[in-house]
């Protein structure tokens, strides 16, 4: 017996949505490809294509697919919001502290959805199963789009929460849009009414919820409050002397940091390229800890601050005993640290001899290398004499350092200056440049000199004779 285009198809369907009764978007999405060429036309296999598009938002098709049911059906309410429901599922794959796309699935979803709304009938606009959806898509939309959209983004949350203010995700997408733009009051506030209003069966949407309540208590020094969150969500936590939730025994967590140049590094990075830098965390609570490690670009934080994170990780990698680390973005930093922090540049002649230099340093006070790269120095201007003007001789081998020296606060900082010349001078070899200890001391004459220190160190790469690259 021969089988029809027609049974194929409705074979195709079956199978399609076996697999995503089963989990299974990439298997349906492989079932429904025979019936591609009608993907626009049939609307029930429109429906269940951008079903499992929702579910498996990385299907390299994606924008393509949706585009293509959305030419035939702009107007046609559900396959709109579920078109716009893949589409941000697909943009919430970029991290939320990346720079927003202005062009891409968001995009292409608040324009979908605003067509679609602009035709409405005065009785659907008020519908919240159909305008309410699109309404609150198109908030995760605009949203996704970066903090120039936030107005739109808040507005249609709030005109979907008028329709009606009786749903919890609803209010959990109001209160992601406030804390992802620092506004954390208005966070916990829809945080709180999204919890109030979850049923008691809704465990697997129990669990963001809760931790953006945390977030956002924590952020407003509400210890109390975000302790029993994290309570409710199996976390044993207590509330500080400080006021701040606690809970020991958390392993260590990297933070990814955004940074801007710094006008004082040695490496290739041109300093007015944005980027990021992943700094070593300390946790007090599962969404907040202090820094370990210093930022060497332009960042927000750096070296003992207390920082605040959110809980989906941005990455996730094993390391080398095999232990599983979490990369998590930074939301906010909530107390400055009180260390001292001075920018260094150097030349060793063997690696490890600056980072040596720290045992030498005042009791409590840290050296951390950023980047160490071999260059060919003239003997003299590694002994430090890029000042003076001289006959450059044929260059040895050096190493050129850049980094970070952290001092505890109330660190007796002239210590510091003269520890920090008298193990220059007593180790061949190194030549080291701290102008920031300087500065801070008042120092107008010698913080200058060592400031032009810096700068020959760097400009001495460009000249023969001096600094080249290996």
């Amino acid at each position: 017996m021969t089988t029809t285009a027609e049974q194929r198809a409705t074979e195709a369907l079956d199978r399609a949505q076996i697999a995503l009764a089963a989990g299974d978007a990439g298997a349906a999405l492989q079932a429904l490809e025979v019936l591609r060429p009608v993907l626009g036309a049939d609307r029930a296999l429109a429906r269940l294509w951008l079903e499992a598009l929702r579910r498996a938002p990385t299907s390299a098709m994606l924008e393509s697919e949706v585009r293509a049911v959305l030419d035939h059906h702009p107007h046609d309410v559900e396959l709109v919001t579920a078109a716009a429901a893949a589409l941000i599922a697909a943009a919430e794959l970029r991290a939320p502290d990346e720079p927003p796309l202005t062009h891409g699935p968001a995009a292409l979803a608040a324009s979908a959805v605003r067509r679609c709304l602009d035709v409405l009938a005065a009785d659907v606009r008020r519908d919240p199963e159909r305008a309410g959806y699109l309404l609150v898509n198109l908030g995760g939309a605009l949203r996704l789009l970066g903090p120039e959209r936030d107005a739109e983004a808040v507005a249609a949350y709030e005109e979907a929460l008028r329709l009606d203010p009786s749903r919890a995700g609803w209010w959990f997408d109001l209160g992601v849009c406030h804390k992802w733009r620092g506004r954390f009051r208005d966070a916990l506030a829809a945080s709180t009414k999204a919890r109030a209003l979850l049923a008691p069966s809704a465990d697997r949407a129990r669990r963001p919820v809760l931790f953006n309540l945390a977030i956002a208590a924590t952020a407003l020094g509400e210890g109390a409050l975000a302790a029993e969150a994290y309570g409710a969500l199996g976390l044993p936590a207590t509330v500080s002397s400080g006021g701040m939730p606690e809970l020991e025994g958390l392993p260590r967590v990297e933070v990814r940091v955004p940074t801007r140049g710094s006008g004082h590094t040695a490496g290739e990075v041109p300093d007015r390229a944005l980027g990021f830098e992943v700094v070593r965390v300390a946790p007090l609570s599962p969404c907040h800890g202090v820094v370990e490690t210093p930022t060497f670009r332009d960042a927000p934080v750096d070296y003992g601050d207390v920082i605040l994170w959110d809980a989906a990780p941005v990455s996730v990698r094993t390391n080398e005993a095999g232990a599983r680390v979490v990369c998590l973005p930074l939301l906010e930093k909530l107390r400055a640290g009180d260390e001292h922090r001075f920018r260094f540049l150097g030349l060793q002649q063997q690696a490890g001899d600056i980072e040596a230099l720290a045992q030498t340093l005042p009791s409590g006070t840290l050296l951390f290398v950023q980047e160490e790269r071999i260059e060919f120095v003239c003997p003299r201007c590694a002994a430090g004499e890029l000042l003076v003007r001289h006959e450059h001789q044929p260059p040895d081998e050096h190493r050129l350092v850049s980094g970070k020296i952290v001092a505890p606060a109330g660190s007796d900082l002239r210590a510091l200056r003269d520890a920090l010349d008298a193990a220059s001078k007593s180790h061949a070899g190194v030549f080291l440049v701290v102008p920031g200890v300087h500065e801070a001391l008042g120092e107008s004459a010698a913080a200058g000199k060592a400031h032009k220190a810096w700068s020959g160190l760097e400009r001495t790469g460009n000249k023969t004779g001096g600094l080249t690259r290996a």
